[in-house]
């Protein structure tokens, strides 16, 4: 290894997910968890939404 090699740095942390984020996992995971596939889409779908205009 040559001597003016640098050691690699450490990985930048993750923020934290946003309140709305977090609203719409535990709802996404409520519904997966009860069997309705209908509802747990419409929460996927609303994520991309959210992602799209707010971060």
């Amino acid at each position: 290894m040559p001597s003016a090699a640098l050691p690699p740095k450490a990985p930048t942390p993750r923020p934290a997910p946003c309140a709305e984020c977090r609203r719409i996992k535990e709802a996404y995971y409520a519904a997966s968890r009860a069997g309705n596939r209908t509802e747990a889409q419409q929460w996927i779908a609303a994520m991309g939404r959210h992602h799209r205009w707010v971060h």
